[in-house]
């Protein structure tokens, strides 16, 4: 792999420094999944919800044995060794902007005995190092509320699929635009200490017109921050995780992903944010 150096206070830059903080001693805590997972009534085992997310996003994607898959934002790979073992997949074109990740995820499918069907790539997704029409399908869990800007991410995921390409991602959005100061200044907090670029802030409507006016079709919007947030948000303040990601990340690392949680978990309380998962067709 190739490792890319990122200019100093760009997005880029500063998303990696955030999730590489520690990240060499995170070996397989949560079998390296690192999505906010999919909970069923009562599931309280996070690497059962995690899995169940990415079977949903398989399902959705129509995968079979013809098909090349890029995987934007990939993290530590858990999830394409999952869809090669659980979906007929040609290849998978792993992306990630963090190399320590890739590390993680080519170990991860040499173990699975996967490295003939699965490439790795370090790189943004919004300047993706491919030509037109490479991919069958695009996925992208979560790591898009990241990218400057998730608007750029889709004009480049339409410009790499292939006709009758999908796209299949999992992301979070405005369910309702606050109105009070605090409900904005607690937003502003969450969208600052993320590092999300604040034209990432889309609601529904606004997250599927900018498919539709790229030329997308068929798009379809599914809001499930229920089935998602609260479990991940009880898991990720159990004294266990806590203290492993203590151990992980280090003190101060690991408090500022704490406070990221509660963030998060209040915005979506109180109606300010959303999980969903969205599809759509070129």
């Amino acid at each position: 792999m190739k490792k890319v150096e990122w200019k100093s206070n760009t997005t880029e830059q500063r998303v990696n420094d955030f999730y590489s903080h520690g990240v060499e001693n995170f070996g397989d805590f949560h079998k390296g999944y690192l999505n906010f997972g999919l909970w069923e009534d009562g599931q309280t085992d996070y690497i059962k919800a995690a899995e169940n997310l990415i079977q949903t996003l398989g399902e959705l994607l129509d995968l079979n044995n013809n098909v090349e898959l890029l995987d934007c934002a990939c993290g530590m790979g858990a999830q394409d060794v999952y869809l090669h073992e659980n979906f007929s997949i040609k290849k998978i074109t792993c992306l990630d902007l963090v190399f320590e990740h890739l590390k993680f995820a080519n170990k991860r499918a040499q173990n699975a005995n996967l490295l003939d069907k699965m490439e790795f790539i370090h790189g943004t997704a919004t300047e993706l190092p491919f030509e037109d029409e490479s991919f069958h399908r695009a996925l992208c869990v979560e790591g898009l509320v990241h990218f400057n800007t998730r608007h750029d991410y889709f004009r480049e995921a339409f410009r790499v699929l292939k006709d009758d390409g999908i796209l299949v991602v999992s992301d979070y959005c405005l369910k309702n635009t606050p109105k009070r100061p605090w409900e904005k200044l607690l937003l502003e907090l969450t969208l600052k200490i993320w590092n999300i670029p604040k034209e990432n802030a889309d609601s529904i409507e606004t997250y599927r017109n900018k498919l539709l006016e790229i030329g997308f079709k068929k798009v379809s919007v599914d809001a499930i921050g229920n089935k998602v947030i609260p479990g991940y948000f009880r898991e990720q303040t159990s004294k266990e995780c806590i203290e492993e990601l203590t151990r992980i990340r280090g003190f101060f690392a690991g408090r500022i992903g704490n406070v990221i949680d509660y963030a998060v978990y209040w915005c979506h309380k109180l109606g300010l944010i959303d999980y969903i998962i969205v599809k759509a067709e070129k």
